[in-house]
Parts: C-alpha cells; sequence; structure tokens
C-alpha cells in the first residue's frame, strides 16, 4: 500500500497541486501558480476541513464554495453561486444530507426555475449534485443521497448564423467589433477564447492558450486560423504587443458585458433575433458539417475535448431546407457522418 502524501503535492497527469483529504485527493490550485498561494490555499482547507458536529446541506454547499473559489476560475464559482445560494435559502441551516432526497431537488427547482428552460433547471440539479459528489471526495460523506437522480432535460442551443446572416453582419458591424466578429465566424473558437488572445501565443497560424486558461484546464487550447484570421491577429498583435489583442475603440480589452451590448446593437440592426457571439461559433460548425468536414475534425477544430459533442450541431442542419433538398435531389447521403 503507497504511503499517503501529506501537505502540497503535484499530480504527474495534470502538473496541478493537491493535498489528501482522508482517502480522496483535494485540488489546491493549478499548475504555474506561486508556491505561496497553494500553501495558503492548503491552510485554508485544513481550517475548513474541520467539521461541525452536525453535517448539513448548508454546511456542505458553503464549504463546495469555499472549495471552488480557491482553486477554480471566477466564472466557475460565480456559475456555482448562482444555483446554490438559493439552494441553501430554500433548504434552510438544519437539512442534513442524509434526508436529502430528488423529490426535494425537484420541488427546489420546480419552485426557484418553473418558468425557466431545461437548461437553467438541469444547471440547478447539476449544482446541488455536484456539491454531494464533492462531499464524498473531500470525505466529508460517505455516500452521495442523490445517487440516481435524474436531473431535468436541457434545453438544446439551436440558434447558429448561416452565411448570408454572416454577411448580412458585416454590413452593420464597424472598427474593432469588426474584427473580433470575423474572427469568431474564421477560427469557431469560443468567444471567452477570443477576447483574452495575447501576442505571446500567437505563432503562425495557430493560437495556443495556456493550460490555466483553456477549458477544462486539463490541456492547452490550440485555435486555428484560416488566413484571414490570421491577418487580424498579426495586425493587432502588433498594434497590442502586451495584454489581449483585441481592445475596443477606446483601447481597453473586450468584457463579456461589452460584447453581448454590441451583439445587442447588431441584432437590433439586423433584425436576425437569435443573433449572439455563441451563434457565430455554432454556424462555424455547421457550415463545416455541410462542406463534409468529419465530426472529430470538427471537433477538434473547435476545442471539444469530446469531439463526438459536435453531433449536437446536426440539429441545425435541420433548419436548412435548401440544404436538405439538395441532398435529397442528388440521391446521395449527407456527408456530415463521421
Amino acid at each position: 500500500m503507497g504511503r499517503r502524501r501529506k501537505g502540497p503535492w503535484v499530480r504527474e497527469q495534470d502538473q496541478c497541486w493537491y493535498t489528501t483529504v482522508g482517502r480522496k485527493s483535494v485540488k489546491l490550485g493549478h499548475a504555474g501558480q506561486p508556491y505561496s498561494e497553494i500553501e495558503q490555499a492548503y491552510h485554508a482547507l485544513l481550517a475548513k476541513s474541520k467539521k461541525p458536529a452536525t453535517v448539513t446541506v448548508a454546511w456542505l454547499i458553503g464549504a463546495f464554495l469555499d472549495d471552488v473559489q480557491r482553486t477554480g476560475s471566477t466564472g466557475t464559482f460565480l456559475w456555482y453561486s448562482r444555483f446554490l445560494n438559493k439552494c441553501r435559502d430554500h433548504f434552510g441551516n438544519s437539512l442534513k444530507p442524509e434526508n436529502l432526497t430528488g423529490v426535494m431537488v425537484s420541488r427546489w427547482i420546480e419552485r426557484d426555475y418553473g418558468d425557466g428552460s431545461g437548461s437553467t433547471q438541469h444547471g440547478a440539479a447539476r449544482a446541488i449534485v455536484r456539491v454531494m459528489n464533492w462531499a464524498v471526495e473531500a470525505g466529508h460523506l460517505d455516500r452521495s443521497p442523490l445517487i440516481g437522480y435524474k436531473k431535468p432535460t436541457p434545453t438544446s442551443r439551436e440558434t447558429y448564423v448561416s452565411p448570408d446572416e454572416y454577411a448580412a453582419c458585416l454590413e452593420h458591424a464597424r472598427g474593432q467589433f469588426r474584427d473580433f466578429l470575423i474572427f469568431l465566424w474564421e477560427t469557431g473558437c469560443r468567444p471567452q477564447e477570443a477576447r483574452i488572445i495575447e501576442a505571446d501565443w500567437i505563432e503562425g497560424r495557430t493560437v495556443t492558450l495556456p493550460t490555466a486558461l483553456s477549458k477544462g484546464k486539463r490541456r492547452r487550447r490550440v485555435i486555428y486560423l484560416t488566413e484571414t484570421a490570421a491577418e487580424i491577429a498579426e495586425r493587432l498583435s502588433s498594434k497590442n504587443p502586451s495584454g489581449p489583442i483585441f481592445r475596443n475603440k477606446l483601447g481597453n480589452p473586450w468584457t463579456k458585458d461589452a460584447i453581448n451590448c454590441a451583439f445587442r446593437r447588431l441584432r437590433k440592426k439586423t433584425g436576425i433575433d437569435s443573433l449572439c457571439a455563441y451563434a457565430m461559433r455554432h454556424g462555424f460548425a455547421t457550415e463545416k458539417l455541410k462542406q463534409g468536414t468529419d465530426t472529430t475534425t470538427v471537433g477538434v477544430l473547435m476545442g471539444h475535448a469530446n469531439p463526438g459533442m459536435v453531433a449536437k450541431v446536426y440539429q441545425h442542419l435541420a433548419h436548412d431546407s435548401d440544404y436538405l433538398l439538395g441532398v435529397i435531389d442528388s440521391g446521395t447521403p449527407p456527408t456530415v457522418a463521421s
């Protein structure tokens, strides 16, 4: 039996910092973080790991959020907080985890998110299920009370931009936002990836994001550039050699809210109700599939850890009557199958 490690240690697979709590490995921080931050996270974990005499659902939610805030990204922490703060308010401070049931979770979701989308309800369920699984991993529970709980089905995203709609967008997009819009369409990258790109990450026709800033934080995200996208990246990196290369007219890096506002204005100008930053990414995937590119390749280009995720984009093709009629008339099967 291997010797149990004490204090912070590095896992070889991802080169991130962990410590051992009970029999579980708990992540302290990402590769590249100063060791002083890792030590601080370790001692904070020791303080938080002292369970009260009676463990409650509210305590587990608080401990989980503390852990996510310490080891995860700001976006991840805010996402979980959005659901779990409401969950904690709903169940109060006295409910024990062994008394928590799937029926109780469903009632909470119906009360707080009954008018929301399937994706919102799925997210709420996913958040509290994750808390219980984390509690087992951290040694606070022996077994999750929500094993077997069936989460609500998420709503499929069917918003995408067609080539004609993209052309209409270009007619109205101006200045720095136009470069950002074109880059999204040409590469299929995530909006949050594009807005943080720095000059040092660009090499020829590829952009390589650091592991700590890549989705999942397990491997570096590589964005492949068309000649058009490469020209934009080269021009903006020369103009902004440090910090994000994509800037607004005031010279400030684009923020999530600023991008949403820009697309909101573009929706009004074009009349395309479903237009948003992610619709450009879905449009990229749909066009690549229609051109005959296999799903695995499209998945790699889009940065999916599981290229099979691209199969979800097939639903966009159901809205393209001209494409489907062309397939029928040609007598050949769709070329989008991998």
